[in-house]
This record gives structure tokens, sequence and C-alpha cells, in this order.
């Protein structure tokens, strides 16, 4: 075994240490009642769902339907497309990519908005889209995708100066795409004190902009932007 491969083991071990660990503790509070057996096995349960899993459960039961978790259950698997919208937001799709991405977002929650729903509701919200996106007409559909891309299109936003360079700032994590679909070369988008700056195609180097944490070379994030 060489070297690169008895650390993985290794840090495979301490994982696991750390969630038996955990679960321990889950089962400690379940045993005094500070939570109960419901909430105890739920806990326990979703530490052992990875993957897709995790996805779909997160997002009925906590965050609420996205694009991701309903063409998950569509389909039986997300698209590369999909899922890279996931993981880098919309902004990352191509033109001719964006059109499945913006159908699924027309039916889904928006998680900039405190919707305040329970696992009840989030759960019938998202038995509804699902039953919307197999049984709509094409116009229906159409009509969805369009005024889903005009309500990006809208989002508001700020023009501030980020590392030297002015740019748009948006507080939505759909920012990206809002400026990406405008025309916009770069933008960026803040999350308290967090600012993400994103670049169309360009890196964050060729445009000039230095951030504390480069997480691609056309992302990057500013720690403590005013």
């Amino acid at each position: 075994m060489n070297e690169q491969n008895f650390n993985s083991v290794e840090q495979q071990m301490e994982s696991d240490k750390r969630i038996a660990k955990l679960l321990g503790e889950i089962e400690d509070l379940r045993k005094l009642g500070t939570i109960d057996n419901e909430s105890a096995n739920l806990a326990s349960f979703a530490l052992t769902l990875k993957g897709d899993e995790a996805l779909l459960a997160n997002r009925i039961v906590s965050r609420g339907s996205d694009p991701a978790s309903l063409e998950l259950v569509l389909n039986g698997e997300i698209s590369e497309p999909v899922m890279r919208a996931h993981r880098r937001g919309p902004g990352a799709l191509t033109e001719l990519e964006r059109e499945k991405w913006l159908l699924l977002a027309s039916q889904s929650l928006d998680e900039n908005a405190d919707n305040g729903l329970s696992v009840i509701e989030k759960i019938q919200q998202f038995d509804e889209a699902i039953h919307w996106l197999k049984t709509a007409s094409d116009e229906q559909k159409k009509e969805a995708i369009h005024t889903t891309l005009d309500s990006i299109l809208q989002i508001p936003y700020e023009e501030a100066e980020i590392s030297g360079l002015r740019m748009r700032v948006y507080e939505s994590d759909k920012g990206f795409a809002s400026a990406y679909w405008s025309g916009e070369d770069f933008a960026a988008v803040k999350e308290g004190d967090l600012t993400f700056v994103g670049s169309k195609a360009k890196s964050l180097d060729e445009i000039g902009v230095k951030v504390d944490k480069q997480l691609s070379p056309t992302f990057g994030i500013i720690f403590g932007q005013k």
C-alpha cells in the first residue's frame, strides 16, 4: 500500500469513528428524552445517505424542491448540465442547456424566499411539481420557461467596485445567471460577509480581480467585502 492509499484509508477510518460518535450522541439524546424516537431515527438515517439520495432527502424534508431533485424523481438520474447548475449555479449553463433547467426551475421553490413551509407542505409542493411536469402541455411549459427566464433577468442588482473592477453585485444565488444571460462578462454575489466573484469566460486573473480563495480559474471568494 502506497502512502497516498494509506492516508486515504486512515482518513476514512477517522471519518467512520466520528460518525459513530455522532450516532452515539444522538442515541444518548433519545434515551434522555431530549429528542423523540422519530427525530433520532431520522437524524441517524440521514447520516447514512450519500450522493443523490442525500440530495433528494434534503430537498424533500428540509430545503424544498429544486431542479436537480425534481429531475432525479422524474428520470431516475440527474443530467450533467442540471448537476453542474446545482453545484455552480445556472450561470454555468450554455444557451442550449438552459431550457430544461428553466422548466424544472419554474416548478421549484425559491431558496431566497422565506417560504415557511412545513415538511408536509414541502412534500405536497414536490408532488404537485412532479405532476405538473408530467402533465403540462407544450404551451404551458413554453410559457413557464419564458416566465422563469424573465424573472431571472429582472433580479435587482447594484453596481459597485469589486477588487478594483466595476461590476453588477447581486444578493441572489441566481445573480450570475442574470448577469451572464444579460450579456455581462462578470459579476458578484454577496452572501453576508462573503462576496462570490465570477467571470463568464475569462479567468479572474485576466480580468484583474484578486480573491481571497480561488475555487476555479473563473470563480472565487472575497472575505469581509463591504
